[in-house]
């Protein structure tokens, strides 16, 4: 059975751009269009009506019911921190829970707590993070994956956790635009590129709609209520510590903005999880092993999307705005998180994370570059390198916002005709802009043609580089 990646379905963001932007297949003429719209599976992929309990469906591991229902911070007080919810804090930050026993441990123990006394942001604080945590854990085991693989999966949460941070600042700030713009396996070769973020495609066993409902029946719905949690403490904090501890031989603090940095991180993986929603990913009984040659069926060394991919209803959008909601949330919330980390007080757990001034400065200026540019046309750099060929830089405007405000219908509408060829990276590449419906790409590409140069030569690295942005890897096929 493969593994559930719930860190996958939470960075699987932004498809249909890097689909778009990279070029993962075939097209010639326009396909036709689609004889109707794509058939729906049996639940709504969306927010869904009512309140919150009442879009929980019954859940098939952990009951999250009770700490759904715990009361919320009203004025929230370092003096209502109980010693043994930051000792459990640590705890978690240092060994995530490894058995379901464990998780449902900790989801009771800060349950109680928040529900003795709701002023304790401690406690406030870990119940979001646990409900989060069990969320997940339902959806994998909803899915049909097995209880050993999903807790091995959580680490995303806490690697992100500012008390658990250690390292180059950079790069954990960079590991927050990734939640964004994830890097998009190929078709090369004889099989789908994987990589430890990715499913195995090939696996029969693999089914996209049940990962899709799992995380719309039991993930998507208990975000936004942990971010409520922490909102309530965020909203109504007094202007001073809401804990203080001692570690290590120094005070460590929490603030407001400690809370609104978290509350930043949930919000981009919720719109992770909603653009993972937004189309159909199954490709039935698609054998993805079989070489781009063997698919020439006509045998004109030519190969159209419909051979090279699989048919109807595969990368059809579903009935839905999950894709306008979670370009909202992300230029909403890369603003605030930039924000947040810009407030954080010297002795907090965010300068845990980021430890001295020049470190706040590039984190905020890398998240507000990735909200310019996802938020309307810009000039970006693109770093690319032909087979055993030297790199090479050009640059290009690019408009990112129609991908979330104007999504496509069809991607495969946007994807070119392939030439069945020799090249050392590739099978198969478009020949030139002719190839492609729309080299535009639905005006992802105000100016097409450097692009599709670099597509048609067959990249074996492309890179896009924005401001902060320090090429951001979409092609790495050396």
């Amino acid at each position: 059975m493969p593994r559930l990646a719930i860190r996958l379905v939470a960075t699987l963001c932004s498809a249909s751009l890097l689909i778009a932007l990279v070029g993962c297949g075939g097209g010639g003429p326009a396909p036709s269009p689609p004889p109707g719209p794509p058939s729906q599976p049996p639940v709504e992929i969306g927010a869904g009506p009512g309140p919150p309990d009442a879009t929980i469906a019954a859940e098939p591991a952990i009951d999250t019911l009770a700490a759904r229902n715990a009361p919320l911070a009203s004025a929230p007080d370092a003096s209502h921190v109980r010693a043994e919810a930051v000792e459990r804090m640590r705890q978690f930050a240092a060994d995530p829970p490894d058995t379901e026993a464990e998780l449902r441990g900790l989801l009771a123990d800060f349950t109680g707590w928040a529900t003795q006394e709701p002023d304790d942001p401690v406690s406030q604080a870990g119940l979001a993070v646990s409900l989060v945590l069990a969320g997940a854990y339902n959806a994998g085991i909803d899915a049909g994956y097995a209880t050993d693989d999903l807790l091995a999966l959580l680490s995303p949460v806490t690697e992100l956790a500012p008390a658990a941070c250690s390292g180059d600042p950079r790069r954990r700030a960079r590991r927050l635009v990734e939640l964004c713009l994830p890097r998009l396996p190929l078709p090369s070769g004889a099989a789908i590129t994987t990589s430890a973020d990715w499913p195995d495609l090939t696996d029969p066993a693999f089914s996209t709609a049940d990962v899709q409902v799992a995380v719309r029946s039991f993930l998507l719905p208990i975000i936004p209520l942990a971010v409520e949690r922490l909102s309530a403490v965020a909203d109504n904090a007094p202007d001073a510590p809401l804990m203080e501890d001692i570690g290590g031989g120094s005070i460590v603090r929490a603030y407001e903005s400690d809370v609104r940095v978290v509350m930043g991180m949930l919000r981009l993986v919720e719109a992770g999880l909603l653009q993972a929603c937004a189309f159909q990913l199954n490709a039935g009984g698609w054998d993805w092993t079989v070489p781009l040659a063997d698919r020439d069926g006509d045998g004109d060394g030519l190969l159209t999307v419909e051979e090279y991919l699989p048919g109807d209803p595969f990368l059809w959008r579903k009935d839905c705005d999950n894709m306008q909601r979670a370009g909202r949330l992300m230029r909403r919330n890369l603003s605030a998180l930039a924000s947040a980390i810009e407030d954080r007080r010297e002795d907090s757990l965010t300068a845990r994370w980021l430890p001295d001034q020049p470190a706040v400065d590039e984190a905020a200026a890398l998240l507000r570059d990735a909200r310019e540019l996802i938020a309307g046309e810009v000039t970006v750099t693109l770093t690319w390198s032909a087979p055993g060929g030297a790199a090479s830089t050009t640059t290009v405007p690019v408009n990112l916002r129609t991908v979330w405000d104007d999504p496509a219908d069809d991607l495969k509408d946007l994807l070119p005709t392939l030439e069945v060829g020799g090249n050392a990276a590739w099978e198969a590449l478009p020949r030139d802009a002719a190839d492609f419906p729309d080299p535009s790409l639905a005006g992802i590409l105000p100016q097409p043609g450097p692009v599709i140069g670099i597509l048609c030569a067959g990249p074996d690295y492309l890179a896009l580089s924005y401001g902060e942005i320090d090429e951001l890897v979409l092609v790495d096929q050396r």
